[in-house]
């Protein structure tokens, strides 16, 4: 990764709303970077309190949503540097106990919900961000994986198939729009931001939403075209796939 941090970027950060994403909202604007927060709600008052310079309204598991988001956002600003594709949802969010959660007890709705939201949402956020980022002069897109995207580490972890399945595919969507994007000088990279202490890592995990997304930000800030198609840690360290 460069040493030399970018100044002034234009981002967007989808799941901006609460948890990581929220987080990562306020250590850009912090730095002085231009913020735009995705959420499926038009005013979410977490987000607006932290000073985004705007907000993007919609449904991850909605393609004409999103599509639509987007091009509200491409008549208010002239390109995107940094997509934080920071938004995720596990089968909790529809109801699933925990012992309905295992490869062979998963409803196939559910299955597929989060998979669309996970995989599917960040795969058409990116598609239809594309034009707005070919305007930057280093174009970077950032997906929010999780160790349980391993192959290696979920093997003997992970108790939500859905989620575990659906970060896999979001890191062969990465490894995808690395290899078709890459040529064109962009970098696209899947990060594990820890286990982190959010309404879906819950009270157990070590790290705090503060300090995996400051320790984000600056992995993020200092990303380079050598570092296209990785696979990190929050602290900048190689991922095991």
């Amino acid at each position: 990764m460069a040493n030399q941090q970018r100044a002034g970027l234009t981002v967007l950060i989808t799941g901006a709303n609460r948890g990581i994403g929220l987080e990562l909202a306020k250590a850009f604007i912090t730095q002085g970077h231009q913020v735009w927060g995705t959420a499926r709600e038009a005013s979410p008052p977490e987000l607006l309190s932290a000073g985004p310079a705007g907000v993007v309204s919609f449904d991850l598991a909605d393609e004409s949503s999103i599509a639509a988001g987007v091009a509200d956002l491409s008549n208010q600003i002239e390109r995107l540097d940094v997509l934080i594709n920071s938004a995720g949802i596990d089968a909790r969010a529809f109801n699933a106990p925990i012992e309905a959660r295992g490869p062979f007890d998963l409803d196939a709705d559910t299955f597929a919900a989060v998979t669309r939201v996970n995989a599917v949402g960040p795969m058409v956020v990116t598609r239809e961000a594309l034009p707005l980022l070919r305007r930057s002069d280093q174009p970077t897109i950032v997906n929010i994986s999780s160790q349980l995207g391993s192959m290696e580490v979920a093997a003997n972890r992970g108790i939500d198939t859905s989620y575990c399945v659906s970060k896999a595919a979001l890191n062969m969507l990465t490894v995808k729009s690395a290899a078709a994007l890459g040529p064109e000088g962009m970098t696209v990279i899947a990060v594990h931001p820890g286990w982190v202490s959010t309404e879906m890592g819950g009270e157990a995990a070590p790290l705090s939403p503060a300090t995996s997304a400051s320790a984000l930000y600056e992995l993020i800030a200092n990303l380079s075209p050598a570092d296209n198609g990785r696979f990190l840690q929050w602290d900048g360290q190689p991922h095991p796939w």
